[in-house]
């Protein structure tokens, strides 16, 4: 390890050696001291040996700030298989880079020739093409280093990054190659994004799975359904090739893969039966790639380190999340869709965050914020609870500001479940002090729509009754084989029992969709894997040191709480809070014999 400490530093070193910012610094020692050495005050005897001597100087010395920064990097994954990637990019020879941007210029040069008016266009990047393919010797690094990027910081020795590799420039010219007929056939922005997802692939290689879960667990609230899915399989694809070409111990399956593996029977089932095939499998390709990483992360996180790092990103990622909707509310935007004006004329915006929506953001922050409070007791530094602490009041206020009177209940049953679990006489303080103080230092608008809880004159709360009427009338009918999973499958059917003639795109109840979309049967699962999840979570605390056990009640406690927002809202509409429930899941499951473990040890 240390080793390989010193060899990180040696590198560092060189890269800042070969900076602009080194070298200027250099220059303007120089001139300081060629002035210093003419004056008065130091004579022309003046050397720069006696500054280098001297007590300060020796004492800055003994820092050896580019090794400490050394060590941190060093200590840091991700910064290690981003070095390991650009490394091997870095080898590959112009002859590669050239390829890629010929090859690609070549075909879009045709497509455009082809068309009479763009014909001047395809000569001159047939002119581009043709000049790029002609041979040109040195490495990626090479050129970088010798050109204008080579005065940026970090980029004076990239020459000697590796040895020329022939795969590295045949699949450059692969990624051109690619590229080219992807804008041939879609056109250029498809094809400029193909080439750059292609010769951007190979890092899924040099990362680890876990840190690709970590990575999409952190990408998760602040990037859209798209990249959510794309991360999701590519987790998956980490997995089996650090399985296959990593060296990475496989796992012997158990009864939570098969668990597991039910939910895709489940869908496939669904959408074979579906009222509308084309919109359920439609669903079900979207739902099976978010779930698809379900199956790896199980496997990759095998370790306590390991798991905390998975819940930091999914921590450091809700922590944005609160600081946009800060930022948001006092933005000065005002947005009243989703509130009864005329019954709250306090409530001028509800923060919704990154997620558009109020009440998903609600049910994202009833995943994280029980998760984040056991954070705080299991950190061991003053400095990580400090942070977490902020972290969690933070992910507080933005929840008081979703105004979202299931989400408000929820979080109320997930402090209850964590106090009851952990300590009775906690609890009873905690009624004892904070019901009187809660009812003090509330605000009034919200407590406004906690009170509105149950009012029948507010018109979200009777649109909602109607649905659930309406739907009860149509699960008579399909109860047992379901409609089939999608909104347009729903609105096939539920206009024919409708009340009121009231349009919904779903039943606003996860167990009530359950039963609409996969009948009987996928009811039951979603009951089982609740109840297996509870068990498993709850059995393991016994015997646990108090930190393990303080981790585990945070995950038992947050699934009360989004089970019941689920009664009133079908949490799985929004496909990134989906993917989410599942990924807790399974971190629960994993945590439960992870640090079961770990205690045992």
């Amino acid at each position: 390890m240390a080793g390989g400490t010193g060899k990180e530093a040696g590198r560092l070193i060189h890269f800042l050696d070969g900076s602009m910012i080194v070298r200027g610094c250099r220059r303007i020692g120089k001139k300081v001291g060629a002035v210093a050495r003419g004056s008065v005050l130091c004579g022309p005897k003046w050397e720069q040996d006696v500054f280098l001597d001297s007590r300060i100087v020796e004492g800055l010395g003994r820092v050896h700030p580019a090794e400490a920064v050394c060590r941190a990097v060093g200590k840091s994954r991700i910064l290690g298989w981003l070095y390991a990637y650009g490394e091997n990019v870095c080898a590959g020879r112009l002859y590669g880079v050239q390829a890629l941007i010929g090859l690609f210029c070549g075909l879009m040069a045709i497509r455009m020739g082809l068309a009479g008016r763009y014909a001047l266009m395809g000569l001159l990047m047939v002119g581009i093409g043709i000049s790029l393919l002609l041979p040109s010797g040195g490495t990626l690094g090479g050129w970088i280093e010798g050109s204008f990027l080579g005065r940026i910081p970090g980029c004076g020795n990239l020459s000697s990054r590796g040895t020329p590799r022939l795969s590295v420039t045949l699949y450059l010219a692969f990624c051109g190659l690619a590229g080219g007929i992807a804008g041939w056939l879609a056109g250029m922005k498809v094809g400029l994004a193909a080439a750059a997802a292609l010769a951007a692939f190979p890092i899924v290689f040099s990362i680890p799975p876990v840190g690709m879960a970590g990575l999409l667990c952190f990408l998760l609230p602040l990037c859209n359904t798209t990249v959510c899915w794309i991360m999701s399989v590519l987790t998956g694809i980490s997995y089996l090739f650090s399985r296959a070409f990593g060296g990475l111990r496989g796992q012997a399956p158990d009864y939570l893969d098969v668990l597991l593996m039910m939910f895709p029977f489940f869908c496939l089932v669904s959408t074979l039966f579906s009222s509308d095939r084309a919109d359920s499998l439609r669903v079900s390709f979207m739902w099976l790639g978010l779930f698809f990483c379900v199956f790896f992360i199980k496997r990759a996180v095998r370790t306590r380190r390991q798991l905390l790092a998975v819940l930091g990103a999914l921590t450091a990622g809700a922590a944005i999340t609160g600081l946009y909707g800060v930022a948001q509310y006092f933005s000065g935007m005002v947005n009243t869709t989703w509130t009864d004006t005329a019954l709250f004329e306090g409530i001028e915006l509800r923060v919704y965050s990154t997620f558009a929506n109020p009440n998903v953001y609600g049910e994202y922050l009833l995943l994280l914020i029980p998760l984040v409070t056991a954070l705080v007791f299991y950190a061991r530094k003053i400095w990580q609870r400090t942070l977490l602490v902020a972290i969690d009041l933070l992910l507080l206020a933005n929840m008081l500001l979703t105004y979202s009177r299931g989400c408000y209940v929820g979080i109320v049953l997930c402090a209850l479940v964590f106090l009851w679990n952990y300590s009775k006489k906690w609890l009873g303080a905690a009624v004892v002090i904070g019901v009187p103080l809660t009812v003090l230092l509330i605000p009034e608008s919200v407590a406004a729509r906690i009170l509105s809880i149950g009012n029948m004159s507010d018109s979200s709360t009777s649109y909602r009754m109607m649905i659930y009427i309406g739907t009860l009338l149509m699960l008579a009918d399909y109860w047992l084989s379901g409609v089939g999973i999608g909104e347009l499958a729903f609105n096939q059917v539920y206009p024919l029992y409708a009340l009121s003639a009231i349009i919904a795109p779903h039943s606003h109840s996860l167990f009530f969709q359950s039963l609409v979309s996969f009948g009987l049967a996928g009811f039951l699962y979603l009951l089982l894997m609740l109840a297996v999840y509870q068990r498993n979570v709850k059995k393991e605390q016994r015997g646990m040191p108090r930190e393990n056990r303080l981790l585990m009640l945070g995950f038992n406690a947050l699934m009360w709480g989004f089970a019941l927002q689920s009664i009133f809202d079908y949490t799985w509409y929004n496909y990134r809070v989906f993917q989410l429930f599942w990924i807790i899941l399974v971190l629960g499951l994993t945590a439960a014999k992870v640090l079961r473990e770990k205690a045992d040890d």
